[in-house]
């Protein structure tokens, strides 16, 4: 009995501490956003995320989260600002399709073809913008390298590509329906989700190259 306990103690102490980290690092993500005047600090600053949340995942280390955050973000300012550009054209592009769309009369193509389409490229942007951040932060180089890494890592990873379009949508609804997370969780929690699904992808495809 005593020992459940104890297993339950230790339990909320491990939610507690991870839900307190994952607050502390959305609130440095928006702040180091913001002194990037946004376009060019959310790229750093959210690779400064997926790392941090990538060594907790494996370490358990939580120390000096300020400290490192900067480090990252000084470090990772050219390939984040890459990143940014990538991310911001591709949602740019995707807006003005559907506003386009959207202007358009409401045929049968548009509604049983074009739409769909556009829901699919959607999803599959971002799933490979995810998987991006996660062949990043895992091996480095350069943001293109892992952009085409990320791209044939997501095809052969369809249960990850399910988990990550999920956490995306439960991030969406949690902010349209409680505000006030966007504050402490409007990426963080959507990191801590899919750097977990893709460690487990990126520790599979290790143990395939090493049965090879």
């Amino acid at each position: 009995m005593e020992y459940q306990k104890y297993e339950s103690g230790n339990l909320f102490m491990k939610i507690l501490e991870w839900v307190v980290t994952l607050a502390y690092l959305n609130i440095l993500w928006l702040g180091f956003t913001l002194v990037g005047f946004i376009f060019f600090g959310f790229g750093p600053a959210t690779i400064a995320v997926y790392r941090l949340v990538r060594k907790k995942l494996r370490q358990g280390d939580s120390a000096y989260i300020f400290k490192q955050f900067r480090t990252i973000f000084k470090e990772e300012f050219k390939q984040g600002g890459i990143y940014t550009a990538m991310a911001f054209g591709a949602a740019a592009f995707l807006y003005v399709d559907f506003r386009i769309v959207q202007a358009l009369p409401q045929t049968n193509v548009i509604q049983l073809l074009v739409i769909p389409a556009l829901l699919i490229l959607t999803a599959l942007v971002i799933v490979v913008a995810t998987f991006t951040l996660g062949y990043y932060a895992e091996y480095g180089g350069t943001i293109l390298n892992a952009l085409k890494k990320g791209f044939w890592v997501a095809l052969i990873s369809p249960i990850s590509n399910i988990v990550i379009l999920h956490a995306f949508l439960f991030q969406f609804f949690m902010m349209a329906y409680i505000p006030a997370t966007f504050l402490f969780f409007s990426l963080t929690s959507y990191a801590f989700i899919t750097e977990w699904i893709m460690n487990k992808a990126f520790n599979r495809i290790k143990v395939r190259k090493k049965s090879l």
